[in-house]
């Protein structure tokens, strides 16, 4: 196998196994209402830029539960730019209103 090949299949087989994951906290009993979606960014891997979030901006009712996820999106652009730039997706799932 050539070089070339190899480098190939080496960056072929590195973007295939790169794994999306998901985490979901449940942080409240209730019915859910609306789902919102807001896409952080992080740099050096995540290793900069914690970000605080006030959630009562999203949900002025409270929220049931916040899913975190690395989407194959999200790690195509980590990929690319060597984990320089490193964007994670949010939602956060609402408390539904009382009426």
């Amino acid at each position: 196998m050539t070089a070339r090949r190899l480098g190939m299949a080496l960056a072929i087989a590195s973007l295939l196994l790169s794994a999306c994951h998901s985490m979901r906290f449940e942080v409240a009993d209730g019915p859910e209402g609306k789902v919102v979606y807001d896409r952080k960014t992080f740099w050096i891997a995540g290793l900069v830029n914690t970000q605080h979030v006030d959630v009562s901006k999203f949900c002025p009712n409270g929220a049931v539960a916040v899913r975190e996820e690395t989407t194959f999106v999200d790690g195509l652009f980590s990929f690319f730019t060597l984990s320089i730039y490193t964007p994670r997706s949010s939602y956060y799932h609402c408390a539904a209103e009382v009426q």
